[in-house]
């Protein structure tokens, strides 16, 4: 099978297309339950980052945010691409997460999420793109080998 794609708008309401994308390929590629949670997850919090953040402040007009999404022999592979502001999500900081809330504060926890939940994470700024390809490994049952 090949990889699927979506062109998003710089619009939070865009979240419930981007849900309904990705529950839609559910079924074509394969996936479990707790992998198509954690892939919506992850996608819906890397977007909302993108609209939130990614863009000048001021600059007017609608942008593109496009997300592909293909099998891989282990599981499946996913290219969110923007044309904001570059920025690598795998160069921020992981947040102390042994400190209270007021001492750690706001921000932080959406990318470290990501990290946790996808085996492979690589970032590039090219062609005046944000490029992060994302990969997420089957689950495999436990007691099959």
């Amino acid at each position: 099978m090949s990889k699927e794609s979506i062109v998003l708008s710089n619009d939070l309401q865009e979240l419930e297309r981007l849900a309904a994308f990705i529950q839609g390929l559910a079924g074509t590629l394969g996936m479990d339950e707790k992998s198509l949670f954690q892939i919506n997850l992850v996608c819906d919090e890397l977007v909302t980052n993108i609209i939130l953040y990614g863009y000048p402040s001021g600059s007017n007009g609608m942008h593109t945010i496009r997300l592909d999404v293909g099998p891989t022999p282990d599981g499946w592979e996913l290219c969110l691409t923007d044309r904001g502001i570059p920025f690598n999500p795998l160069l921020k900081a992981t947040p102390r997460t042994d400190l209270s809330i007021e001492e750690r504060g706001i921000g932080g926890l959406g990318i470290h999420f990501v990290r946790q939940v996808m085996d492979e994470l690589h970032y590039e700024r090219l062609n005046e793109e944000n490029v992060l390809l994302m990969r997420k490994n089957r689950i495999q049952e436990e007691g099959v080998s």
